[in-house]
C-alpha cells in the first residue's frame, strides 16, 4: 500500500521541481515524494526542501518514507509528537481551563529554561510537562494512543516517575522541577509581581538551574 501523497495520479503542477545545491550550486531535480537526492556535482545528499515532515508524527508510512533521512531530520519526527500530546491532554482536561492553562504554562517555562541549559531532550521534556497534568495511567494511555515510539514512552514515563538514571534524563528532571516551581509561584502570586529582593531570598534559592532563575525573573519579578 502506498501513501496517498506518493501516488502520482494525485500529483499536479509543481510535483517536480528544481533546487540549487547549497554546497556547489548545481541544480538538483526533486520529485515531491523524494526525501533525499544526491547532487551530481559534489555528491552531497540533500533533503527535499519542500517536504513537510508534520505527517511523520502520525502516519503509518512514516518509517518507510523517512528511513533514509539524516539523524537531525529524524529527530524532528520525534519532536513533533509533543504537539499531539498537547492536543490529547487538552481533550482529556475537558473544560477544566485552569488545568489546561497550568499545563501550557509548565511546558512554556520548561521550553524557555531548556534553551538556556545544556543536555535537555525537548521531545521528552515537553511531553512530560504536558502529561504532568494527568494521572500516570492517563499519561501512558495518551502515549499509547498516539503510537509514540517505545523509547520515548520509556523516557517520558521515567521522567514523570522521577526515575532518571542518565545525565540527559537528569537534566530533563531538573528543568521540569524548576518549571513546576515557577508555575507554583505564579499560582501563589495570582499575577502580582515580586520585587527583586523577595525573589532572590525566596524562589531563586529553590531553583536548581541558572536558566530557571532567568525565566522566573522574566515572568515574576517587577521590572
Amino acid at each position: 500500500m502506498k501513501c496517498p501523497g506518493q501516488d502520482t495520479q494525485y500529483w499536479g503542477y509543481g510535483a517536480i521541481f528544481e533546487a540549487d545545491c547549497p554546497e556547489c550550486g548545481t541544480t538538483v531535480e526533486f520529485f515531491k515524494d523524494d526525501t533525499m537526492r544526491t547532487c551530481k556535482g559534489c555528491g552531497k545528499r540533500l533533503a527535499n526542501p519542500k517536504l513537510d515532515f508534520g505527517c511523520a508524527s502520525y502516519c503509518q508510512f512514516a518509517d518507510a518514507c523517512l528511513g533514509s533521512l539524516p539523524p537531525e531530520l529524524l529527530a524532528e519526527k520525534r519532536n513533533l509528537i509533543k504537539d499531539r500530546v498537547a492536543v490529547e491532554v487538552k481533550k482529556r482536561c475537558g473544560k477544566d481551563f485552569a488545568r489546561i492553562g497550568r499545563a501550557a504554562r509548565l511546558a512554556a517555562h520548561a521550553e524557555q529554561i531548556a534553551t538556556r541549559e545544556a543536555g535537555a531532550d525537548l521531545a521528552v521534556l515537553l511531553c512530560g510537562a504536558y502529561l504532568a497534568a494527568l494521572s500516570r495511567e492517563e499519561a501512558r494511555e495518551v502515549l499509547g494512543a498516539i503510537t509514540a515510539p517505545e523509547g520515548l514512552i520509556t523516557e517520558v514515563t521515567a521522567l514523570l516517575e522521577g526515575d532518571t538514571p542518565d545525565h540527559k534524563a537528569d537534566a530533563n528532571r531538573m528543568i521540569l522541577e524548576d518549571a513546576r516551581r515557577i508555575a507554583d509561584e505564579e499560582d501563589r502570586c495570582g499575577g502580582s509581581p515580586l520585587d527583586e529582593a523577595a525573589f532572590e531570598e525566596g524562589l531563586a534559592r529553590r531553583l536548581k538551574t541558572a536558566g530557571a532563575v532567568d525565566e522566573a525573573r522574566r515572568v515574576l519579578v517587577r521590572p
